[in-house]
């Protein structure tokens, strides 16, 4: 692909080249339509000038300049040609009164014949003489044109590489940064169109920054995270080897399994925020929300059951439809029900439930779990955070992966009390999909 410079270069020249052109032949044609007024008005002057007493033996001067040929003829009363200024010369006689364009002898002529005193004046003239006298006019305004053409060349070239010098700041102010310089690009003293580049540039860049500061506090985070059950396991690790008894070494490996299962959900919840929170735009399908809560249901029901929890869908879920990120989508409500399931005591209960609420469709969860103090719940969000008195062990990143495929999808998270006692109900609003 050409530059833009090239473009600009070959369309203006090629421009001024077709506007030269274009000149030339207006200024010819303004020629010819002068040199033909100009003519025609001499024809007129001549045939009132010319006494009508000429004899045969009159004869006008030749004109040694061939663009002043005329051939004048006078007839008399009876139609006898009496005087002609060119002997051999026959042009017919016209009947016409004024001006008039005959054929003769394969030549265009332009006549003028007036009526004077019962004789007709009759003055020619070739149209191929008004053609060249016409033709030399243009000539002489050409080469001043044809002079202009490499000068307006020369200032297109300066105006252009001129033009070009800012964007090339531009490119060059970007091409020195660092990775690590993702400062906004300086706007001041632009074209008006070079900014809303820079302004989109300055975005990315602000869009970029916030991706690398959130991967840095994520990468800090979790290596945080990590290392307290690493340690953790280190030290069960010895207790089990320093174990005296097959009774104190069961208890030992039963811990280190518990310490193993927590790093690995650990471990689990970190990719899967990370993979959430990656800037991507997956395909969007559309979902039957209610069979996807049953399926969701019906991938926790083991261990709800091992925790002695009513887990199921609630009866009033309406089948509801939705376009959505179908791995996300399931990825939030799954770890909805996991969180429930998780800080519920056994014997509770959770429920999930879909519905419409003005045309927008919703995903609900409800358990009657110890529930979580209004003021606490906002920082539910944070990463890593975890209500303070909780024994259940987690990680807490459940809802920061929640948060981060609700904002995916335009969604709004609710986090309120259980209506029906303790508990708490986190609702889904889909507030930007669908629903059938």
């Amino acid at each position: 692909m050409k530059s833009i410079r090239a473009h600009l270069l070959i369309g203006l020249l090629f421009g001024t080249l077709v506007c030269t052109l274009a000149a030339a032949i207006l200024l010819y044609s303004l020629a010819d339509h002068e040199a033909d007024e100009q003519s025609d008005q001499r024809l007129r002057q001549l045939a009132w000038a010319l006494p009508l007493h000429l004899g045969a033996s009159l004869r006008v001067p030749p004109e040694p300049d061939a663009d002043d040929r005329f051939l004048v003829q006078l007839w008399d009363a009876q139609g006898t040609l009496v005087y002609t200024s060119e002997a051999g010369s026959a042009l017919p006689r016209t009947a016409k009164r004024g001006y008039s364009s005959v054929t003769y002898a394969g030549a265009r002529w332009r006549i003028y014949m007036e009526q004077r005193e019962n004789h007709q004046v009759q003055v020619s003239q070739p149209i191929a003489v008004r053609q060249r006298v016409a033709a030399h006019m243009a000539l002489r305004i050409a080469p001043p044109l044809l002079l202009l053409l490499p000068v307006m060349a020369l200032l297109i070239w300066i105006v252009v590489g001129r033009s070009m010098l800012p964007l090339q700041r531009l490119t060059q102010a970007v091409r020195g940064r660092s990775p690590s310089a993702l400062q906004p690009l300086e706007d001041g003293g632009l074209p008006p169109e070079l900014r809303p580049i820079v302004l989109a540039l300055n975005s990315l860049l602000q869009k970029v920054d916030h991706a690398m500061s959130a991967q840095r506090t994520f990468v800090a985070d979790a290596a945080h995270e990590l290392r307290s059950p690493l340690t953790a396991l280190k030290l069960q690790l010895q207790l089990a080897e320093r174990a005296g008894s097959d009774e104190l070494r069961e208890t030992s490996f039963r811990k280190l399994h518990e310490r193993l299962d927590r790093s690995t959900h650990l471990v689990q919840q970190l990719l899967t925020l990370a993979r959430q929170e990656q800037p991507r735009d997956p395909p969007r399908t559309d979902c039957d929300l209610l069979g996807l809560a049953q399926q969701v249901v019906a991938d926790h029901a083991i261990y709800a059951e091992s925790r002695r929890i009513d887990l199921g869908v609630a009866a009033d879920a309406l089948a509801v439809r939705a376009t959505v990120q179908l791995e996300g989508m399931a990825v939030l409500l799954s770890n909805l029900v996991d969180n429930a399931l998780r800080y519920t005591q056994p014997g509770g209960q959770v429920d999930v439930a879909t519905g419409l609420e003005q045309g927008r469709p919703w995903l609900r969860v409800v358990d009657n779990g110890p529930g979580v103090p209004a003021e606490e719940r906002e920082r539910l969000f944070d990463r890593f955070y975890r209500p303070d008195g909780n024994a259940v062990w987690g990680c807490g990143l459940g809802m920061s992966i929640v948060k981060s495929v609700a904002d995916a999808h335009g969604a709004l998270v609710r986090l309120d009390a259980n209506p029906a006692g303790t508990g708490l109900m986190v609702t889904v609003v889909l507030s930007n999909l669908e629903g059938k």
